[in-house]
């Protein structure tokens, strides 16, 4: 059923993009180390295709029972509780390869590293908008003292001076009328901050 199933994938998948292994990868053969490799990454079964694709190239047939092999081995070591956390701590998808046996304990610790993951991302979120809404407010600034600098210059005329009223009105209407919301994202920051300690 199994070697069934590892068929299908290989006869459907039809991989686009460079190669999976090298020319002198394939040539040299040495399908458990490649297999303890991608099971060592997590990677899935899905990658046999990839394999079998580049090596063909090179009229070179890969060695399913030593590759299964060694994936099983590399995974041995993938699924352990410790590199869960590092794995999700990283931003790394799972894909449910780990053996039953070992999967349990391996979610468990990748829960905790993705919701350290996605909370620091919320952070620097929600810095960027802090720092993006700064900028905005100080180059609206800068262009107003431009404008007024060149309002009160000598040599213009009434229609000039009308325009560059107008501008300036323009341009402090975008400004933010009120430090509300930044003060909030502030906030907002100092929350988040607080959560992503709690999770360390």
């Amino acid at each position: 059923m199994r070697l069934r199933s590892i068929g299908a994938v290989l006869s459907i998948l039809a991989m686009t993009g460079c190669a999976s292994l090298s020319k002198e990868e394939c040539l040299t053969g040495d399908w458990h180390g490649i297999g303890y490799q991608d099971g060592l990454q997590g990677k899935t079964e899905a990658y046999l295709a990839e394999h079998q694709q580049a090596c063909s190239e090179h009229k070179v047939k890969l060695n399913l029972d030593q590759y299964l092999t060694g994936r099983t081995k590399g995974l041995q070591s993938y699924c352990k509780p410790d590199n869960g956390y590092r794995v999700g701590r990283n931003g790394f998808v799972y894909a449910y390869v780990c053996p039953p046996d070992m999967e349990t304990a391996f979610l468990a610790t990748y829960k905790k590293g993705r919701d350290f993951y996605l909370q620091e991302q919320k952070v620097r979120e929600t810095e960027r908008k802090i720092s993006q809404h700064k900028r905005e407010q100080e180059k609206l600034d800068q262009e107003i003292s431009k404008k007024e600098k060149r309002l009160v210059s000598d040599g213009l005329s009434s229609s000039e001076r009308q325009r560059l009223l107008q501008e300036i009105r323009e341009l402090e209407q975008k400004k933010d009328p009120s430090p509300s919301y930044l003060h909030r994202l502030e906030y907002q920051l100092g929350q988040e901050k607080q959560k992503l300690q709690q999770l360390q």
